[in-house]
């Protein structure tokens, strides 16, 4: 049983771990409560994040004792999805954080690996976050318990994004040594489940893909102008991450 606390209410839930599922269900009965199914590769922190931003419904249901499941749009766990009909051009500024809740020490997936967040509480006029083999957020001390979770959850979107452009171009250079028709260039976007898009003949990529491996950023790169499962060897282990897990970076 976990525990998430909102205000001076605690919501009380479990967590089912559904292998083949590919959607996230948020479900309140008579019974068990609070169940949250998801598919596997979440973490216990995107758990959170999601019983975060269903608190108000959730609450709403609970009181009212009513036995009711709600649905969020279910995360795509194909291959990789190409959308050819988007014609803005991606946006230069970062997009706003969700909203979710942050404690100490959880983990937060970069490139493939886990690492750990430290919050810092400090005399600053402004939060800031570093990396150095783990997230190291540090915040004004006057920050309340809300302030700091939109800090952070804004800190982190930053800090992605900010090492999105440099990451993806260094994927691509990788799939130019194999691809000798491979673009001199890609691009970020907040695509929200989508792994890339191709606008214009421009590949744009899904910012989150930074928690994914490199191999697998460069499977998805590849995918988008050829047949990437005939161009590598091993493309099954690369793409294998994608049917493991989901999009969501926090």
């Amino acid at each position: 049983m976990y525990t998430y606390q909102t205000g001076n209410q605690t919501i009380d839930y479990k967590i089912e771990v559904v292998p083949n599922r590919t959607d996230i269900t948020v479900q309140i009965c008579d019974k068990e409560g609070v169940k949250v199914i998801i598919p596997r590769g979440l973490n216990e922190n995107n758990v959170r994040s999601i019983i975060a931003r269903k608190a108000t419904w959730i609450l709403k249901q609970l009181n009212g004792s009513q036995p009711a499941e709600e649905k969020p749009a279910a995360p795509k766990t194909e291959a990789v999805k190409k959308e050819t009909a988007k014609k803005e051009a991606p946006k230069a500024a970062a997009s706003a954080a969700k909203t979710g809740s942050f404690e100490e020490g959880d983990k937060f997936p970069y490139l493939g690996r886990q690492y750990r967040l430290n919050i810092v509480r400090g005399d600053v006029a402004k939060a800031e976050m570093t990396f150095r083999a783990k997230f190291i957020a540090t915040v004004p001390e006057s920050w309340n318990e809300q302030q700091t979770n939109e800090g952070i959850g804004q800190l982190l979107t930053e800090w992605y994004q900010g090492r999105a452009g440099e990451k993806f171009q260094e994927a691509l250079k990788s799939v130019k040594k194999v691809a000798d028709n491979a673009p001199e260039s890609v691009k970020w976007d907040e695509l929200g489940e989508e792994y890339a898009t191709t606008p214009d003949n421009t590949i744009v990529l899904n910012w989150r893909l930074l928690t994914a491996p490199l191999a697998t950023i460069e499977y998805v790169i590849a995918s988008q102008f050829t047949n990437a499962d005939e161009l590598f060897e091993d493309a099954a282990e690369r793409k294998q991450w994608l049917s493991d897990n989901t999009l969501n970076a926090f």
